[in-house]
């Protein structure tokens, strides 16, 4: 792979002096301003003993500033950081692995994974055809190349046979050549949550119940496990104090998702 050049910084980076003529620059235009006479800022001078380590410490600060810029970019992120890239990729490094042969596997991951017509892939293009709500997909439900791909339509039921067939065409140019691919209706795993609000003065209900739900069903999108904790950590949105009287489908156990089912949300609010 041919190396990749870090692009030029959107920030500045600056020494020390540059930062210190900055300054003393605006402590002239300030004087001039106020008709009266700039102190003196050389070497040796008071404002250059009090300003001079700030500058210093600016222009360090810039420069922490674009490694820590640079580290969210997996080609060029070392050290810890390329570990955080591995561990959110699935690829952890191995044992005394240096950085540059642990990058390049990550990079090989991604390109050869991402897009390529994974599990993850199938239900993310499903999702984005018009008329699917939701979307789960298994590989090797049949045998070693099959994508089955489960779905709802946009109200949260089981897809049509109607529906199924044309996310089937659409995902059909897709299709890699080795996988076989069925898209079916998705059996409906309900969610039931039940609460009691206690909610701040001023806080609006409708509004408060709306963020709740788009949180949750957020949450729900694509989870084997739904984990009770999980689901009561999402009702403390803006207006809302406190909750009581907590279940999830009329218990607080967590709740494991059949695979080939779509987790779909009745949520009920008192106060």
């Amino acid at each position: 792979m041919a190396a990749i050049e870090k692009p030029e910084m959107p920030i500045l980076r600056e020494t020390a002096d540059q930062i210190y003529q900055r300054m003393v620059n605006r402590l002239e235009a300030l004087a001039q301003e106020r008709g009266e006479t700039l102190p003196a800022t050389e070497e040796g001078e008071f404002f250059y003993d009090l300003l001079y380590p700030i500058a210093d410490e600016i222009s360090e600060q810039q420069q922490l500033l674009e490694y820590a810029f640079v580290q969210g970019f997996l080609p060029w992120a070392d050290g810890e950081f390329l570990d955080a890239h591995g561990v959110f990729m699935g690829l952890e490094r191995n044992i005394d692995e240096a950085d540059d042969p642990y990058r390049q596997r990550l990079i090989d991951r991604a390109r050869t994974e991402e897009g390529d017509g994974r599990r993850i892939d199938y239900e993310q293009w499903a999702r984005a055809i018009d008329g699917v709500g939701g979307a789960v997909a298994i590989e090797k439900a049949r045998h070693d190349l099959s994508i089955d791909v489960y779905i709802t339509d946009s109200t949260g039921q089981p897809a049509s046979a109607e529906l199924a067939q044309q996310v089937r065409d659409q995902l059909e140019e897709k299709r890699k050549a080795l996988h076989d691919l069925q898209v079916l209706p998705a059996n409906v795993y309900p969610v039931s949550v039940s609460v009691a609000l206690i909610l701040e003065p001023d806080a609006v209900m409708e509004k408060v119940t709306s963020e709740i739900t788009n949180q949750i069903k957020t949450y729900l999108k694509g989870r084997s496990e739904i984990v009770y904790q999980v689901i009561g950590s999402l009702f403390l949105v803006d207006g809302v104090k406190d909750f009581t009287n907590y279940t999830l489908n009329g218990g607080t156990a967590n709740l494991t998702i059949p695979a080939d089912a779509v987790a779909t949300l009745e949520l009920v609010v008192t106060t």
